[in-house]
């Protein structure tokens, strides 16, 4: 990552959206670049690769989610996705194949900003783990089947074999390991992974819940691991061990 100015690239079809948040966000100090295509996306990520993307869903021309899926599978950098305000499925989708946040419309600058920044500080922190386990400081957690590397965020089962997680999978079994045996809200748990307030009907957390039970649960619809305290949350339920 650029360590003088941090460059950012807006992927969005729309020519005022597009100068209106690139004159404000070079007010606030970032060099901004601004396309509204997948090709020209490309283009200027192989010719100067940003730090911070924020994708538009919605392009007439490409599907934001593939060209979210394609930022992630290519290049360590902050992804945030801009999509309806009442749409949860987007939300959700853009979060899986590897958005690190998102901002709904119409945003506020100032919570895009926040958004920004916070994403950022979570960019660099997965830099510094990553030459953590480099040098061979790695930490494993144990827990039922499973050994989770906390650097390399590797979850492996007893044969060996490894499970991909998502970003926000890991970040939510982490947050459950963290605080193994507590009942977890809704909204800790947005808070937690997303910096984020939890709304009415947002199903944001259920939904990666049950994601991540598919991947770890024996029996995903009679959970042991991850357990629904009715009215209340979830619980990481699992006995833990940890290893070096």
């Amino acid at each position: 990552m650029n360590d003088t100015v941090q460059h950012i690239l807006v992927i969005e079809d729309d020519p005022f959206v597009q100068k209106a948040v690139r004159v404000y966000l070079e007010g606030e100090g970032y060099r901004v670049s601004t396309v509204d295509n997948g090709a020209d996306m490309h283009a200027v990520m192989e010719k100067d690769p940003a730090d911070l993307a924020i994708m538009d869903l919605k392009l007439p021309k490409d599907d934001g989610f593939e060209l979210t899926r394609q930022l992630r599978d290519k290049y360590s950098l902050g992804i945030i996705i801009l999509t309806s305000k009442d749409d949860t499925v987007d939300r959700v989708v853009g979060l899986e194949v590897g958005a690190d946040d998102y901002v709904t419309k119409p945003w506020e600058e100032r919570e895009l900003l926040a958004r920004i920044r916070s994403v950022m500080r979570r960019v660099k922190d997965r830099a510094d783990v990553s030459t953590t386990a480099m040098m061979g400081e790695q930490r494993v957690v144990v827990f039922s089947e499973w050994r989770l590397n906390l650097d390399s965020r590797e979850l492996r089962n007893t044969a060996g074999e490894k499970v991909e997680l998502t970003s926000g999978e890991f970040n939510l079994l982490h947050e459950f390991i963290e605080k193994a045996g507590r009942v977890l809200s809704r909204d800790h748990l947005l808070s937690a992974i997303y910096n984020r307030e939890w709304e009415p009907f947002d199903r944001s957390i259920d939904v990666l819940v049950t994601r991540l039970r598919r991947k770890v649960e024996v029996d995903s619809r009679h959970p042991e691991i991850i357990k629904t305290v009715r009215g209340t949350g979830y619980m990481f339920a699992s006995a833990l061990s940890f290893e070096n």
